[in-house]
């Protein structure tokens, strides 16, 4: 691969990573790359192998899967130095490999032979490799140049799948924090530091179709003037409190004082009785969740008391 090339491939990695399959289209990108006839990510923990493998036919996956079985437990593999790209005949050669029953039952029915491998130590004790495999019929085997031009490449594929891995973390957390939130009763909005909304609950939602209070450009708004400044000063407060509660001489272990929270009321036209709105600091999603993104950001929790809502925001366990 040229310069052009090389980079070409590796944007095209990070252009994809929040893409559903995203592994497997990288190692599409890597086969393609140098002309080889699969690519293979496999993870192996004591508990689990996962398996990603570019474009091949159903029959072929039976046994790509019981070649990263096997193979994740070579003893080969775990001598080779991590993070850097390998050439498997460096370690095995292919007059040792041709007399394996591993190559007669696995590899050869793949197109394999002629194997790059790329390893590291995965989360929880686990390993992972990357395997390029070219057919040892048809194909020559990887030289120094492709194994140069490859390495980078694989350590961005590496390093995308750590980002992967974290951002699917943050999407769990994030979801256990709405969860917690449409489980409430009452209406509970989070707003930002810089006082856009977030996230609005199913209740949330209903009061802003109902029209006493809005999104309005992304921020949350009462109906008439003088509840809306009261609104915002609210809002105002209680982000400059959790602005002050992530500084270092506050920060702990992301609990809040009861008397940190606040309270007003938003008229509505008769009969209708007040909106109650209580206000704190997001930190305790934060704290419970890991969602960082909570850390400077508000929670609000509007009751309707002609509903009849018997929550609190304690009641959101975040207090």
């Amino acid at each position: 691969m040229d310069t052009e090339g090389l980079l070409e491939v590796i944007g095209s990695i990070y252009g994809s990573v929040l893409e559903d399959e995203a592994e497997a289209r990288w190692m599409d990108l890597l086969r393609d790359s140098v002309g080889s006839e699969h690519a293979v990510l496999s993870e192996v923990t004591p508990a689990l192998l996962s398996l990603h493998c570019s474009g091949m036919d159903e029959n072929m996956r039976p046994l790509a899967h019981r070649l990263a079985f096997t193979t994740m437990h070579d003893p080969a593999l775990a001598s080779m130095p991590a993070k850097a790209a390998i050439r498997m005949s460096d370690y095995l050669p292919l007059r040792d490999l041709l007399r394996t029953d591993v190559f007669h039952e696995l590899v050869r029915p793949m197109r394999g032979g002629h194997a790059l491998a790329f390893t590291w130590r995965a989360p929880g004790g686990g390993r992972a490799a990357i395997a390029i495999c070219r057919d040892i019929d048809r194909a020559r085997d990887f030289d120094d140049g492709e194994l140069a031009a490859l390495q980078p490449v694989l350590l961005h594929v590496q390093n995308a799948l750590r980002i992967r891995a974290r951002l699917r973390a943050l999407e769990a957390s994030l979801a256990q924090a709405h969860a917690a939130l449409d489980a409430m009763p009452e209406a509970a909005v989070i707003v930002d530091r810089a006082r856009r909304v977030r996230y609005l609950n199913s209740a949330a939602r209903r009061l802003s179709r109902e029209g006493d209070v809005r999104i309005e450009r992304g921020t949350l708004r009462a109906a008439h003037a003088r509840e809306d400044r009261a609104l915002q000063a609210l809002v105002g407060r209680t982000l400059a409190l959790a602005r002050g509660m992530q500084a270092p001489s506050h920060a702990g272990d992301g609990t809040i004082a009861h008397d940190a929270q606040m309270q007003i009321a938003i008229a509505r036209t008769p009969p209708l009785r007040p909106l109650l709105v209580a206000a704190m600091p997001a930190t305790g999603v934060a704290a419970r969740f890991g969602h960082a993104l909570a850390t400077e950001a508000a929670v609000l929790l509007l009751r309707d008391p002609d509903r009849l809502a018997q929550g609190s925001i304690e009641g959101l366990g975040l207090a």
